[in-house]
Order: C-alpha cells, then structure tokens, then sequence
C-alpha cells in the first residue's frame, strides 16, 4: 500500500506554464479507487482535488491555474537597492492521497518536497528548455546564474544616471549571505572603482535597481566615480555562512553609461518581461502625442413656446452636446537598433500584460497598442527603428452640459 510520486516541477518554475506532479498507486484495482490531491501554498491548504487514474496507475494534478492568481509584479520601492518582490513568488507543494473503498475512505499518502513559483509566462519552446538553475543564485549551485532578461547577451545595454534600471534573480535561502560587486571602467577599459558589500535578498524573486543613481543614494557611490565611467559592471554573490564557505556568483551585468546628447526628449518605457521581472528601454527618437475625442449628444425639437405661440428662430439648437471625454496616446521611436534588439523588444514589449512610461521619476501605466509583430531583418529591412503606441489609462471627462 503506497504512494509513490514520480514527476515534480522543478525548484523555481514559472507560474504561468505547466506545474505538473505525476503520482502513482499499487492499489488501483481497490473499488472505488482515486487520488485526494490537496493543494497547499505558502503553507495554507488551498484546494482538495478528485483525480482518477489516467495512463494505467499513474496520474497528474496541473496547479498552474490555481497558482497564478497569487502572483503579480508591482513598481513599489522597498529599501536599499531592493523594489517589492513579496508578490511575485509563492511555496508549492501537494499531498497525495490514495481514497478506496465502500465507502470511500483516505487511505496512504504521500507529500512532495515542496516547490516554488514566480510571476512567469515562458513561450512553449523556452519553457521546454527552461533550468531554474541558470537564474538560481545559491551557493550550492554547479553553475553560474544569469540576470533573468532574455535581451541578447551580445548586444550593448545602455543606461542614463538616474532612471531605474532593473535586474532580477532566484534566492532566497537560508544559511547564506548575498553580495554586490560594483566595478567602474573608463573608456580604456581600466577599473577605475570598485566596492562590495552585503545586500538583502529575501524573496523567492528578488527584483534590484542597479542604476548608477541608486548606487550613489545606498552610499556605494558619492558621484565623482561616475565622471570617467564607461560602462560598469554588477556582480551578485552567495556565500554559505559556514565552512568551508562555498560561493557561486552571477554572471556579471555590464551597463554602458550614457552620456548622449539628444535631439529629441527620451522616452523610457518598462514592463513586465516573461520572468515576471521589469524591464526597461529606451526611446530617443521623436516622439507624438495625441488625444482621441469623443463626444456625447442628443437631439431636441427646436423652438420654444412664448404668450401660447411656438416660436422657431434662427438661435434654436436641434442638436446638443452633453459631455465630452478624451484619451491620450503616445507614439514612440527607437533609434536605430540591430535586428537582435529590435526581435528581442517586440517580442517582450508587445506581449507584456503590464507597461509604464517613466515621467518626472514616477512610473504611469500605460496600455501597449500594438498588436502584432514582426521579427525585422537586416537583409531585408535594411536599418532598423520600431514604432510604439502607447495609451494612457487615465482618460479625461469633461463637465455636463
């Protein structure tokens, strides 16, 4: 009498794509036999669930559906280099029951080793080669972790000093200390600064602002090491806090400093990328506004009456305006991009269900309007620029008439 859990997600999964636990039982041929599959996140029973067999003695329970209302990913500030993280990550874990009999009672179960989840929606192809591992920073981890972007690690990321620009990484563990390496270059490519100190990563996602601004107001940086930047480099790093103090890093972010004069105003527009991370680009070419207009009417007989006779002139209106209301749009241009950077930012832009456009230092919710794709190609598009149009969510409504 047992049973015997053969599949679990991996450690982090995103929430979004299949969450997928496959069970089995040697007592399926008892009468009335199924599985009790109890949900339980964070800690609290979720749901209880009837499943029956479905390829012999083995079954599945999918918790994706479940999950992804727990989840979500907010523009909050915290403290220190961390933005608000609580939401974006959750505990997972299933008891599996085997229940036979006449009646039907629970009988021998089983409980899986727990998992977690994050506010992701990989495409099916990435999800199939997705490994929690390549963005779990830990320091029994066998390989180094990369910053959970998709934008391609061939292609130059530019930042100005102050606008947040924001990285985002799996921890959150016991028992081990996290760092930030900070390095400065100058343009020969010569460390001209560098610190490291202890920060505080303590959700299941971790979501840090790593703009040269945010290093100066967290005290790593005064200002003057920025004057002959380059580019810099950021590094995070675990370390167990016992012998033999085993450590595992980051692969570094290198961050070009930008020091352009534009012709026209810069847009920055972020939103959130496939991890459930936010992201960020900029816009540098022209920019428009515009605002769509509509207007709410009904029509009256004309005239009016005076001493018992009906009287029409010429000031009489037949038709009347009652209100007004008004929404505002932006169109947006890159400058030009290569093909790498243009499939990367259609590919994650257009496809976000949330996006902010940075104004005067606060983040107001757009609406991306766009609504398909097109992976551009040097060879046939020759240079390359995208075109963005964004709405506004705050629409206006004018006074009744």
């Amino acid at each position: 009498m047992a049973v015997t859990i053969n599949q679990e997600p991996q450690y982090y999964t995103p929430a979004t794509n299949p969450i997928i636990w496959a069970f089995s039982s040697d007592q399926t041929g008892q009468p009335n036999f199924s599985y009790m599959v109890e949900l339980k996140i964070n800690g609290f029973l979720f749901g209880t669930y009837e499943l029956y067999p479905m390829a012999g003695p083995y079954c599945k329970f999918d918790a994706s559906e479940y999950v992804r209302a727990f989840l979500a990913t907010h523009v909050h500030y915290l403290s220190g280099f961390s933005w608000e993280s609580q939401d974006q990550g959750a505990s997972v874990q299933i008891v599996v029951h085997e229940s036979y009999g006449d009646p039907p009672t629970w009988q021998e179960q089983q409980e899986s080793v727990g998992n977690y989840v994050f506010n992701g929606a990989l495409r099916f192809k990435d999800f199939l080669s997705y490994n929690y591992q390549y963005y779990w920073l830990d320091y029994s981890n066998p390989i180094n972790p990369y910053f959970m972007t998709t934008y391609p690690q061939s292609e130059k990321q530019i930042t100005k000093y102050r606008d947040p620009f924001f990285v985002g990484i799996l921890a959150n563990r016991s028992h081990e200390y996290y760092e930030l390496k900070l390095e400065i270059y100058d343009i020969n490519n010569t460390v001209t600064y560098t610190h490291t100190g202890l920060i505080d990563l303590d959700f299941i996602v971790n979501m840090l602002d790593i703009s040269p601004a945010s290093m100066d107001v967290n005290g790593w940086t005064i200002g003057t090491e920025w004057d002959s930047c380059y580019f810099y480099e950021v590094t995070l790093i675990a370390t167990s806090d016992g012998l033999p103090y085993t450590t595992q890093s980051t692969y570094p972010i290198r961050l070009y400093f930008d020091r352009s004069c534009y012709r026209f105003e810069p847009q920055r527009l972020y939103w959130v990328n496939k991890f459930g991370i936010i992201e960020q680009f900029d816009f540098n070419m022209y920019s428009e506004e515009s605002t769509s207009i509509n207007s709410y009417g009904y029509q009256v007989q004309p005239g009016s009456w005076l001493d018992g006779f009906y009287n029409l002139a010429s000031s009489d209106t037949e038709k009347k305006l009652n209100m007004k209301t008004a929404e505002d749009k932006i169109t947006l241009n890159t400058d030009w991009i290569k093909p790498a950077v243009q499939n990367w930012l259609v590919r994650e832009l257009y496809e976000s269900p949330q996006a902010w456009l940075f104004v005067g230092g606060t983040f107001q919710p757009v609406i991306i309007e766009n609504k398909e794709s097109r992976q551009k190609s040097r060879f046939k598009d020759g240079l390359i620029q995208e075109t963005v149009t964004a709405t506004i969510t705050w629409s206006y409504r004018s006074q009744l008439n």
